[in-house]
């Protein structure tokens, strides 16, 4: 097991009055811009009244009126600008045309006289537009994706999936009283022995199996490390990751964070910057790797167990399509599948959509998968699917071409399944871990914990070359 202490140094929240993701010519000498994000002002503002109920629906502290006033500050300064920039290109044009056609002197010196003063000028206004458009475009970040129809805009969950109701017996004693399983020192650091150890990897390769010779979904393997750009391109809090201490940064704003491979956020900077034709469309990827979330665990405290832990084998998936409609589809898909892979080990869980005060700015509506935890007597979250819209595409420029003209696709991902609280909940279920029953296991060959040393280590050098 990774301790994490040994990697990340001091980590702590940091309050970021800066952003990474769009830095002002002002701060381009410090910080070199790394990603440009379409901004679209037009489609953002366009229908006020969703946008405000989104807000409000999340619950976030933002004064929309206060944005939009800046909005029409930096709007004025920039048409100003703009103005100014069109007549230093109609004197450039002229200039050139009099030079050619022998014009007067004196009508050179006085253009080149104006032009000298339009370049004062504009040199002067992006002085003042600068700050305006730092405080505009921090705010404008800020604002969330606009609500799914089906999104929850209450406190209450929607229920859209049940399996079997919670048991109503005596409960199996709490998972970390198996010594023999489970090694638990703290939410950072835990070791799984024996059974646990085989399903920890076992059910997480068997559900990438399943996706990929069931739902067309293609294998990638992630990075552990993500830049700050990226995370604030999903409006990911960078509270919920560890920060890393670099000793040589050569772009101060841009820090790197643990995510994990198996994190949303590890995917984003191999289609940063990207247009694919829309022949390859809709993208299905998938990709099984760890997840170092520090927050997500903690709704399931305050007693430290699995549930809380902060690093766990996930399972990611990330879906690109070309319409909302479309996203839709994917999204169920997705689920459905889930649904197979969860029943086959016949265990008390349900898929809810989760209340719009419960999602990040990005996301327009989340499904969450749940197993029932008898020692919580209450359901867990083991994995989730979430709607992205093309709110984050825009900000990474992550485009289709169709016809003459770009469009920007919509994405559909989260992490499947999450093995650590999932080995938690069957433990305390007395539900056996064994993997040989999930779909995609089939390829698995004999059960692992039937086979000696032997056997177990020429099973797994044959695995390499499946």
């Amino acid at each position: 097991m990774l301790k994490l202490r040994n990697i990340v140094g001091q980590c702590f929240v940091l309050k970021r009055h800066i952003s990474a993701l769009y830095i002002t010519g002002d701060k381009a000498n410090e910080n070199y811009v790394t990603l440009q994000p379409f901004l679209d002002f037009t489609g953002t503002f366009r229908d006020k009244v969703t946008l405000q109920q989104s807000i409000d629906s999340r619950g976030l502290n933002i004064n929309l009126e206060s944005v939009l006033a800046k909005y029409a500050t930096y709007q004025s300064h920039h048409e100003q600008l703009q103005r100014l920039e069109d007549e230093r290109e109609k004197i450039t044009k002229e200039l050139k045309l009099l030079t050619k056609s022998g014009g007067t002197s004196e009508l050179l010196d006085k253009l080149r006289a104006r032009g000298k003063e339009l370049r004062n000028e504009v040199k002067s206004l992006k002085q003042t537009l600068y700050p305006i458009e730092d405080d505009f475009i921090h705010d404008y970040l800020h604002l969330p994706n606009v609500l799914h129809a089906h999104c929850p805009q209450t406190d209450e969950e929607k229920l859209i999936y049940r399996h079997k109701p919670p048991p109503t017996t005596t409960p199996v004693a709490m998972h970390l009283d198996r010594k023999d399983l489970i090694h638990f020192l703290d939410n950072n650091r835990y070791y799984m022995m024996e059974q646990a150890a085989h399903f920890d990897v076992d059910a997480m390769q068997a559900m990438v199996r399943y996706f990929v010779t069931h739902g067309d979904f293609i294998q990638t393997c992630n990075p552990d490390f993500v830049r700050c750009v990226l995370l604030e391109a999903n409006a990911t809090p960078l509270s919920q990751y560890h920060l890393v201490r670099e000793e040589h940064l050569l772009n101060k704003l841009n820090t790197a964070y643990l995510t994990g491979g198996g994190a949303f956020e590890s995917f984003l900077g191999t289609v940063t910057k990207l247009s694919v034709y829309p022949s390859v469309l809709p993208l299905r990827y998938v990709a099984c790797g760890r997840s170092y979330n520090r927050e997500e665990g903690l709704v399931n405290g305050p007693t430290p167990s699995l549930y809380t832990a902060t690093q766990t084998n996930a399972v990611q998936s990330f879906v690109a399509t070309q319409t909302a409609d479309e996203a839709d589809a994917e999204l169920e898909q997705v689920l459905n599948m889930a649904i197979n892979f969860y029943k086959a080990l016949d265990v008390p869980f349900r898929i809810v959509y989760v209340p719009a005060g419960s999602l990040t700015p990005s996301e327009s509506l989340r499904a969450s998968i749940e197993v029932y935890a008898p020692s919580l007597k209450r359901y867990v979250c083991v994995g989730r699917i979430s709607n992205y819209g093309d709110y984050v595409s825009k900000r990474i420029l992550f485009s289709t071409r169709r016809e003459k003209h770009y469009e920007f696709l919509h994405l559909v991902g989260g992490p499947v399944l999450y093995t650590t609280r999932l080995i938690a909940a069957l433990i305390e279920l007395g539900i056996k871990l064994e993997a040989n029953k999930l779909p995609g296991a089939l390829h698995l060959g004999p059960s692992m914990q039937a086979m000696d040393q032997h056997q177990r280590d020429l099973q797994e050098f044959k695995d390499l070359f499946k």
